[in-house]
């Protein structure tokens, strides 16, 4: 993600700081309606999610995963981009968030989804 080289340049790094500000892009990228910058910022975090090394999974899910319906204007599109595989694991993370009636209104969104095909992210 060349548009976060400065995060990851800085002294300060942290693979949490980063996601962080990917969830910030992301979102930028959703009002946009930017695609390029979308699959990138959700191709990144899925892989990550994938690595062997529960470390990135864990920082993709707590720094990225479970802030990607913080602006909840954008819950339809966010719900688009989100990866099957990972709704298991972040649902518990929500839970502990957000009142009941958020809860149940995204899961009617990821409700529909089906498995990601070779295009998806």
């Amino acid at each position: 993600m060349p548009e976060l080289r400065a995060v990851a340049e800085t002294e300060e790094w942290s693979c949490h700081v980063f996601f962080s500000e990917l969830s910030q892009l992301a979102m930028e990228a959703h009002r946009e309606q930017d695609d390029d910058v979308l699959r990138r910022a959700y191709g990144f975090a899925h892989w990550c999610f994938h690595q062997p090394e529960q470390f990135l999974e864990n920082a993709a899910l707590i720094s990225f995963y479970e802030h990607v319906f913080d602006d909840w204007d954008l819950r339809e599109e966010v719900a688009a981009w989100l990866p099957v595989d990972v709704l298991a694991k972040v649902r518990a993370l929500w839970e502990w968030r957000w009142p009941k009636e958020q809860l149940s209104e995204v899961d009617q969104l990821l409700a529909g989804l089906a498995p990601p095909s070779q295009d998806a992210v």
